[in-house]
């Protein structure tokens, strides 16, 4: 990782609903320097991406109200083309090939499966944040 990234002027929206690994997620980013908000349900989220700016969208696939890829089409739609084009990072304990390919479909950029290093989340935020 050669490019620098000043990651405290990044916002990213944690959407998670494992309370467990929200308090993983939220070390991780604060360890980085992200500021952060989160949601424990897929409406919430949607809500608080319609009202607020967010750099990244980091979301487990399965929530309650709305899924994680429901979240990612919903965001595609957005009538605004920047908002609409926020990368989106699918967290799941899933490797199914074709239900990564739904994924993908639905608008999520990459899936990253749990269990993963912290390497390979820092690389991801540097790719999707530089």
């Amino acid at each position: 990782m050669t490019d620098a990234i000043n990651y405290s002027l990044k916002k990213a929206l944690l959407v998670e609903d494992n309370e467990m690994n929200v308090k993983l997620f939220s070390l991780l980013l604060k360890r980085i320097g992200i500021e952060f908000d989160t949601a424990m349900q897929g409406d919430d989220a949607l809500e608080l991406f319609n009202t607020n700016h967010y750099d990244i969208i980091l979301t487990d696939i399965n929530l309650p109200k709305l899924s994680g890829d429901a979240l990612a089409r919903l965001i595609r739609q957005n009538s605004d083309a920047t908002k609409a084009n926020t990368p989106i990072i699918a967290l799941t304990a899933s490797i199914l090939t074709s239900e990564t390919a739904t994924y993908l479909n639905a608008g999520i950029n990459e899936v990253l499966i749990k269990p993963f290093t912290e390497d390979k989340f820092k690389s991801l935020l540097h790719q999707y944040l530089s």
